[in-house]
């Protein structure tokens, strides 16, 4: 393939129409957003899961870790490739978790990269076509997951999350056994070894290559690496204790039902009855457009964008069985809005795909104006969301943060805003202090006290959200009434 000279890029971009120009510029302002959202609210301290993490960078120092403590169990998790990548950004950055931050931030870029191109090879780049593609940015952007935003451990989401991507893009150009579909394994493996979730990436990676019309000889191999992965994933795996019982789904249904379709419509709704009300339009919808891509024989052609929906849908799925217990509210938790996104991509772009086909049509119209509606409201009130929890998230942190740098003045209380057991804190501290890293690191405080104004700033947003949150105080406590009669 030629690679396109500077004349003749800047001559690209020379062309490009004030239309694709706004266009470009809407789908890039998400990006920059959270960018942004980073910048103002991130605050660099370790926090919960963080301090399981810190024997490992001290194994590190003392270069004593192994292969096998990497691809040690994390809750429910094998986290050797976000073990891996953390561990290289803490050695660089004296583990300050803005880093990991950003790094996430990264990765969701190039998953849109991504999902553009294989955007392109099936809409084009008209102006109309750029446009069009705006939501999928918002949505990978969403400030409702501020969770995973504002946490840097969470990296291990974001990595798993491109594993599947990858794998799709390149099973997508592949079509014999080659490189690139060996790239596509190891994406398959990044994404099962960097979060539970993302063992779904074998299942929907078979359905691609068999309703793509690959040869047969890729979904054979990739069953069998698959396999490996899922068989080297649970030898010596033990079930956390803390975690509801696998049966709770069976004896409460309905809960469970609940809670699936709460979990798919969690990116775009903030209470259990809007988030499942969605869940299950979109379910209707996806089963519409099934239909009717089989009628018109175009389901191969959208194999990638029913990977996707497959891949977030197995997610829901085991998170309904595994976590239901835990109550139906927990289907709304932030971290887990990057991997649902995917299914809500999926439909989207299956609307999109068939409105395309025939625009004329009333069912595809009414169909592609339903789920505009629902994303311009829901990303509207995930984004809201997310700027008024940003600031209150951020003075919390930064409270922690002060705690930790004191820790030794400090009582059991504020140090279980760390880890919920506070001998932890106190046992693991004096290893990030003797190695001068996170609150410790040299220059932390000088940092700190040039950002009087910014320290400012968050607390004055977060008195802000105070008195917001005290004027719809009813609104509120209505809210909550209402999510009681659904748990």
């Amino acid at each position: 393939m030629r690679i396109p000279t500077h004349s003749e890029l800047a001559q690209s971009v020379r062309s490009l129409s004030f239309n694709e120009w706004l266009a470009l510029l809407l789908v890039l302002a998400p990006a920059i957003l959270e960018v942004a959202y980073i910048r103002f609210f991130g605050v660099n301290v370790v926090s919960w899961d963080q301090w399981d993490f810190v024997p490992y960078i001290e194994k590190m120092f003392q270069h004593n870790l192994s292969l096998s403590e990497l691809f040690s169990q994390h809750n429910d998790h094998r986290l050797f490739f976000p073990r891996i990548v953390m561990l290289a950004l803490a050695y660089i950055s004296n583990y300050n978790n803005l880093y990991e931050m950003y790094f996430s931030s990264a990765l969701t870029f190039l998953a849109l990269a991504l999902i553009f191109s294989m955007y392109k090879s099936d809409f084009g780049t008209s102006a109309k076509m750029l446009m069009a593609f705006i939501p999928v940015s918002f949505l990978m952007f969403n400030l409702k997951q501020y969770g995973n935003i504002l946490w840097g451990f969470q990296l291990q989401v974001y990595m798993s999350v491109i594993g599947f991507i990858i794998s799709i893009y390149l099973l997508d150009r592949s079509y014999k056994f080659n490189i690139k579909f060996l790239l596509a394994v190891f994406g398959g493996i990044l994404a099962s070894y960097s979060f539970a979730n993302g063992l779904a990436v074998w299942p929907a990676g078979l359905f691609f290559i068999l309703i793509s019309g690959k040869e047969k000889i890729m979904a054979a191999f990739w069953s069998f690496f698959g396999l490996m992965t899922a068989t080297l994933y649970f030898i010596n795996w033990v079930r956390p204790v803390s975690n509801p019982s696998t049966f709770f789904i069976l004896e409460h249904p309905l809960k469970g039902l609940l809670y699936f379709a709460c979990n798919i419509g969690s990116p775009l709704g903030l209470i259990i009855p809007v988030a499942s009300g969605i869940g299950l339009i979109l379910i209707a919808i996806l089963f519409i457009e099934v239909i009717i891509l089989a009628k018109c024989d175009l389901v191969a052609k959208n194999a990638k964008w029913l990977s996707f929906i497959l891949f977030s849908l197995l997610s829901s799925f085991a998170m309904a069985v595994f976590r239901s217990g835990f109550g139906i509210q927990q289907a709304l938790v932030s971290r887990y809005i990057t991997i649902t996104s995917l299914a809500i991509i999926g439909i989207y772009l299956l609307a999109l795909s068939i409105y395309n086909m025939n625009s004329k049509n009333k069912m595809h119209r009414s169909m592609m104006a339903i789920i505009l509606i629902i994303l311009f409201f829901g990303l509207t009130s995930g984004y809201m969301y997310g700027l008024i929890e940003g600031p209150s998230f951020s003075v919390s942190r930064m409270d922690d943060a002060y705690h930790l740098k004191t820790y030794r003045l400090q009582p059991d209380n504020n140090l279980a805003g760390l880890y919920p057991d506070p001998k932890i804190v106190r046992q693991r501290a004096p290893i990030l202090e003797r190695y001068g890293l996170n609150v410790f690191a040299e220059g932390y405080d000088n940092m700190n006290s040039s950002n009087d104004l910014l320290t400012d700033r968050f607390y004055n947003m977060h008195n802000i959200n105070n008195t917001i949150q005290q004027s719809v105080s009813r609104y509120k406590i209505m809210l909550r009434g209402v999510n009681k009669l659904f748990v």
